[in-house]
């Protein structure tokens, strides 16, 4: 069974799916599910040197998230 990790914690190198969010019915969940934060999606570290904000990489864009905002979204490894 996958450990479920929050995206700020995520590694550089590795594959995660996003599995949910921390608060499921919150403005920023919906927010971020429509940027295609969607359950079963891959998501991945961008290789760029930036620690806040972090950027990541999902269905073919980057998105720059702050730390706090990544704490809101659930992944685990693939």
């Amino acid at each position: 069974m996958s450990t479920i990790l929050s995206l700020d914690k995520i590694q550089k190198g590795r594959c995660y799916k996003v599995s949910g969010f921390e608060k499921e019915n919150s403005k920023y969940a919906e927010k971020l599910y429509k940027m295609g934060f969607v359950i079963g999606t891959p998501v991945e570290l961008a290789p760029v040197q930036l620690t806040d904000p972090m950027v990541v990489q999902i269905r073919g864009s980057r998105i720059a998230l702050r730390r706090a905002e990544a704490r809101e979204v659930l992944v685990v490894e693939s």
